[in-house]
């Protein structure tokens, strides 16, 4: 379950596209902000973002700083080595405390940290949804042993959103499908549209079996379909599969998954074994 910590508003006037100094030290922004960072105006930053692990072996990030608006961010961490690793975002002084709590928790992961991911193998991925209220800088770090001690770190700046409260990524559309009711395999809504820029999908499950949510480019539903099958017992497809995808939920259940995309025609489909057969599958037109 996506994991949200919110902190206390910023006081002070936000100027769009200027870094502006408020005084203090480096040292003001660590945890919960003794004195005003200093911000800059996110612009067009995003805040749906990716971060990979070091190939092979090697106890490091890929990527050892990103850069997201206030608000929701979405982060997916691909893990390209060969050991476990996690993704974790906490406060800056927090890391060694982190890494010590989650030493004796299950799978190592950081339960009171800002934000985590699953500790996850070699080829697989996981994403954290988080929120973040305030500017500043924090730090991610691997809490699987040893990780963090050898290296396994970056810096994690967030950036005031645009004027008015905008999505920093551009968009900010929503939309909403529902599975058929019953045993019916396919979606009660077949057509959708929405805005160009991060589009939050909604999924709902009023049928009586599981489902998920899976898009992707048109031609590429199949490709999709077999990386599902052979991800058993989640049935849901690889990051290289897919542009986005809900988790396999069961009947009432709800989950959502935002989705950074351009301009175009994409497909959304059931990626459950024999469900895309089936017809369960839409259009999704981004304007």
């Amino acid at each position: 379950m996506p994991i949200r910590r919110w902190t206390r508003p910023l006081a002070g006037v936000l100027l769009a596209g200027t870094l502006v100094a408020c005084g203090g030290t480096a040292d003001d922004n660590v945890g919960v902000f003794k004195g005003v960072p200093d911000v800059a105006v996110a612009g067009s930053v995003s805040n749906d973002l990716t971060i990979d692990s070091a190939d092979g072996a090697t106890l490091a990030f890929a990527k050892t700083e990103l850069t997201a608006g206030t608000g929701e961010i979405k982060v997916t961490f691909n893990n390209k080595g060969v050991v476990p690793h996690n993704w974790v975002l906490v406060n800056p002084g927090e890391e060694d405390k982190t890494v010590a709590d989650a030493a004796t928790a299950t799978n190592f992961e950081a339960a009171n940290a800002l934000a985590h991911t699953k500790t996850i193998d070699g080829g697989a991925n996981d994403t954290a949804t988080f929120n973040i209220a305030e500017p500043g800088t924090y730090s991610y770090v691997c809490t699987y042993p040893g990780h963090y001690a050898a290296g396994m770190k970056g810096t994690f700046k967030v950036v005031a959103a645009g004027g008015g409260g905008a999505a920093p990524a551009g968009g900010g559309a929503g939309v909403t499908v529902d599975s058929a009711a019953g045993a019916d395999l396919k979606f009660a809504q077949t057509e959708l549209s929405a805005s160009a820029g991060s589009v939050k999908v909604t999924f709902n499950n009023v049928g009586a079996v599981p489902h998920n949510v899976v898009i992707v480019k048109p031609g590429e539903e199949q490709k999709a379909v077999d990386s599902a099958v052979a991800n058993a017992p989640d049935f849901t497809p690889s990051a290289d599969t897919s542009l986005a995808h809900t988790k396999t939920i069961n009947a009432g259940e709800t989950d959502s998954v935002d989705a950074q995309l351009e301009p175009g025609t994409y497909s959304y489909i059931c990626a459950y074994p024999g469900h895309y057969a089936a017809g369960m599958k839409g259009t999704l037109t981004v304007k």
